[in-house]
């Protein structure tokens, strides 16, 4: 299997694990932080669609959210109220609404347009291809981070299927 289709069959992974680990989870448990220094549940589903803007970008395409600045640094950072931000029913209608077309953009990039350099921090990241990886593995790891908070509001764990 080409890289292309391993990241493609990541990409897939993600939008089935994105809707399954908010299953059960209501508004209030979405809004509640479990401790003062760790993001609650809306906060990360909001930073992983803000990522897929960003995968978005990475194929050409513009997909404009108007809330979505809210969710590109850590909310436990920021000092003061909590901000005003969508329902968490919202913020994966929005991603769902989006995932077909990314997935398209990223289906349709070709070889020569993954290897294409970009900006990066990290070294081995530093091409499209490279760059779309590392976005696959912060995408798994906060889909992660939600599945323990599940677990910390009592939830079943998430499911695969």
């Amino acid at each position: 299997m080409s890289a292309k289709k391993q990241l493609l069959a990541q990409y897939d992974l993600h939008n089935l694990l994105y809707n399954n680990v908010f299953l059960d989870i209501n508004e209030e448990e979405a809004n509640t932080r479990l401790l003062p220094s760790i993001n609650n549940i809306k906060w990360l589903a909001g930073h992983l669609l803000w990522v897929q803007t960003n995968l978005a970008r990475l194929c050409g395409l513009q997909i404009e959210i108007i809330w979505i600045d809210h969710y590109n640094n850590q909310i436990s950072q920021r000092p003061g109220p909590e901000i005003n931000v969508p329902s968490l029913e919202e913020i994966k209608s929005t991603w769902n609404q989006h995932a077909a077309t990314i997935r398209r953009g990223l289906e349709n990039l070709s070889d020569e347009e993954l290897n294409s350099p970009v900006e990066f921090p990290i070294p081995a990241f530093r091409t499209k291809e490279g760059l779309w990886a590392f976005i696959n593995h912060h995408q798994a790891y906060t889909i992660g981070q939600i599945g323990i908070l599940r677990r910390g509001f009592g939830k079943e764990a998430m499911k695969y299927s």
